[in-house]
């Protein structure tokens, strides 16, 4: 039997097919055998006010695909373009990166993409962390 397995904690939170449950007293796993199904942990979710970064934008369209709280047919598009815009960034560091995640979304593997945008987002913090400071309007510049 295959199928997406989720180690769930006692009390936490998981979101299926736009359903939020809430596993009891104690430690879960459970198996999401239908392919089709969407699938979220409360715990990987982004809240609005962290969507800062062009890496988190898309996490979270597609976080919000799996809820969803975003039509497909409509989102999809504009992800894929935002991944286009990233493809020069990330190629040098992993040329892998970036065409990984689109196969994912083409073939609706939304929580795949989830996971491996984690690690995408790592790289891309410290991508960010590594750029020079943008001084203020008005300020000199020693």
């Amino acid at each position: 039997m295959s199928g997406l397995v989720l180690k769930i904690a006692p009390g936490e939170r998981f979101i299926v097919n736009g359903a939020t449950l809430e596993n009891g007293d104690k430690p879960a796993r459970i198996r999401i055998t239908d392919a089709n199904a969407r699938v979220l942990r409360c715990r990987d979710a982004l809240h609005p006010d962290e969507v800062n970064t062009p890496i988190k934008r898309i996490y979270y369209a597609i976080q919000l695909l799996i809820t969803g709280d975003l039509n497909e047919a409509d989102a999809l598009p504009a992800i894929d373009a935002e991944c286009c815009t990233l493809l020069d960034i990330f190629r040098p560091i992993d040329a892998d990166l970036i065409p990984t995640l689109r196969s994912m979304l083409s073939r609706g593997n939304h929580y795949s993409a989830l996971c491996h945008l984690r690690q995408i987002l790592a790289i891309e913090e410290q991508l960010l962390a590594r750029r020079p400071a943008v001084s203020e309007p008005g300020t000199k510049v020693a």
